[in-house]
């Protein structure tokens, strides 16, 4: 069995446990007698159900390397697969989303149901998703510390959950004021990719693979010198994955974005940053950042990348990532083979996905 149909194994193992557990869960929040309370916990609940659960896994997975156990964990990746929807459901109302996993955004949904009384009720549906989404993380906070109460590293667990929530919103404010510092050149076009790299370490790289490891990895009792080997594994694989997802975002039809949505939103990728710096610079302007771009001009876009090297550069850098992230792996001592494998095809999982 290869390394990914050893980690596709897994993973859909773990899902299913997860997907059910996660259902209890979604059931027991509706426990609520105010309407007005319940029907928001609905749309939450509805979220927070339906996804890929990899962040789950990983925290069962971060367990596993130091236990056999694969049941003790679960509570804990549920707390984080809630971080995840709450945390989401911020970013929604940041970008304005009106789908999340094909289904209303909290803040759509309530700007539908209420716009029958009213025409102005954009601030009315942004509060009341705010209010839900600070509701999923402190939902995901009490689950730990419900579960975990009688567990010795409850502590260490909780400092380190938090630090990957502060960690992300961290990486998310350099996202929303990038874009702007961008366009009206308050930052120099040479600080722009280091920004842009801070954004893939501090968000992608901690929220999707660094603080779900480390969480069940603490869980399971690992030490200092654990957490620091699998945060240089993870910050490469994060890396690594972003700049895989902006380059399918310009390239794929099947991310399940509206098509062109990176160029419209002006979004800050090594791809842009690379071209500010070249020739192309001027052409690439006439583009980004345009609201309603036609297909033809997406193209040329897709082309100015290619043209000035970008993509060349970013998929360079992005093989690069997922290089030293095997090689650091390989020089882990701590993880038996067999676990090896599973992380050797979770890496393999990522670098060969199309969307």
């Amino acid at each position: 069995m290869s390394n990914l149909d050893i980690f596709k194994k897994y993973y859909i193992e773990e899902k299913d446990i997860l997907d059910k557990k996660l259902s209890e869960l979604n059931n027991e929040l509706l426990k609520e007698d105010n309407k007005m309370i319940l029907d928001n916990l609905k749309l939450l609940t509805n979220l927070n159900s339906d996804g890929k659960l990899i962040r789950g896994v990983l925290v069962d997975l971060g367990y596993y390397l130091m236990s056999d156990d694969r049941a003790y964990s679960n509570d804990l990746a549920l707390a984080y697969e809630m971080f995840q929807t709450a945390i989401l459901v911020h970013d929604d109302i940041i970008d304005n989303d009106q789908k999340r996993r094909g289904k209303d955004t909290i803040h759509f949904a309530n700007e539908k149901l209420y716009s029958k009384y009213s025409n102005n009720v954009k601030h009315l549906s942004n509060s009341i998703a705010l209010c839900m989404g600070d509701y999923g993380l402190f939902i995901s906070n009490k689950i730990i510390c419900d579960k975990y109460i009688n567990n010795p590293n409850l502590g260490k667990i909780l400092s380190n959950f938090n630090n990957t929530v502060l960690t992300t919103i961290r990486g998310e404010l350099i996202d929303v004021l990038l874009p702007f510092h961008s366009k009206y050149n308050i930052i120099d076009n040479n600080k722009i990719e280091d920004n842009i790299l801070e954004i893939y370490r501090l968000k992608t790289a901690y929220y999707t693979i660094i603080g779900p490891l480390s969480v069940g990895i603490i869980l399971g009792g690992g030490d200092d010198n654990k957490l620091q080997d699998i945060e240089r594994f993870g910050e490469r694989i994060g890396i690594a994955f972003q700049i895989q997802d902006d380059i399918l975002g310009i390239y794929s039809n099947e991310m399940g974005k509206v098509k062109g949505s990176d160029i419209k939103e002006y979004k800050q990728t090594i791809l842009y940053s690379y071209v500010l710096n070249t020739k192309y610079k001027d052409e690439l302007l006439k583009y980004y950042g345009m609201e309603d771009i036609s297909d033809d001009n997406i193209e040329k876009v897709q082309n100015i990348f290619k043209d000035s090297g970008a993509y060349d550069y970013a998929s360079n850098y992005m093989n690069k990532m997922y290089d030293e992230a095997l090689e650091i792996l390989n020089n882990i001592n701590w993880i038996s083979d067999d676990k090896k494998k599973i992380l050797n095809g979770f890496v393999e999982y990522l670098r060969t996905r199309n969307k």
